[in-house]
């Protein structure tokens, strides 16, 4: 089983809804039988996994030569901001990359210094033309990511996003299921320019699971994600 699959199930932030009663309502209306939580890794050492296992895909990456180089790590409000966080420490305690870290605000700041950061806060020490890493816990059809996004482009100068990295890729496409649209990672490659990149997938989770499921909780799996999943996950989800 995946150390990572197995850390996330034992930490409860991996949740298998017993029955389609219990199904979990995604942001994007969909009801899942399986729900990805970041918000329940809260201690000390799970906080430490967690931010062990950014750093190490990011890292893993810049090595191959499949992420580029940049400057900020950006985490969007609400729960991207402390995994953007703790990632920047991790990055620099493991391997002594030092990079910036930015974040967002829901509503404009209206006290204090609000010209340095009303609304990204890190504003008044970005760079012209900075390279930003993007980084939260999930993604299912890519819509937050893209609104996030959009609100750096027009607060800070000249940003490059470089690539997007989450926990888990749900793996679904957005709109609707019968007429197969793109997947997150597509459409953020298509509108953003970049590349979307996750410690695990919805399908490899499945596989590192799998054979410890009982029968009723795999079907459902397969059978949702055979309906809403990419082509990627039609694979998995039709065997």
């Amino acid at each position: 089983m995946s150390g990572f699959a197995s850390f996330i199930l034992s930490r409860g932030a991996l949740k298998i809804a017993k029955s389609e009663n219990e199904y979990f309502k995604l942001k994007s209306g969909r009801l899942s039988p399986v729900f990805f939580n970041a918000g329940s890794l809260i201690d000390g050492e799970a906080l430490h996994i967690l931010a062990n296992a950014y750093a190490d895909k990011i890292a893993e990456l810049l090595k191959s030569g499949k992420l580029p180089s940049f400057d900020y790590v950006f985490g969007p409000a609400y729960k991207g901001i402390p995994l953007g966080a703790i990632t920047c420490a991790a990055l620099f305690s493991r391997y002594n990359i030092t990079k910036k870290f930015l974040y967002d605000r829901k509503e404009a700041k209206e006290h204090g210094d609000v010209k340095a950061d009303s609304i990204i806060v890190g504003a008044n020490q970005f760079s012209h033309g900075g390279r930003i890493l993007m980084i939260d816990d999930v993604i299912t059809t890519g819509g937050a990511k893209l609104q996030a996004w959009e609100k750096i482009a027009k607060v800070l100068h000249s940003p490059k996003l470089v690539g997007i990295i989450v926990a888990v890729d749900r793996q679904e496409c957005g709109g609707d299921a019968e007429k197969k649209t793109s997947g997150a990672g597509e459409e953020i490659k298509k509108q953003l320019g970049c590349a979307l990149f996750s410690i695990l997938t919805m399908g490899e989770i499945y596989s590192a699971l799998a054979p410890a499921l009982p029968a009723p909780d795999s079907a459902s799996w397969r059978k949702y994600f055979a309906k809403w999943g990419t082509k990627e996950a039609q694979v998995w989800a039709g065997k």
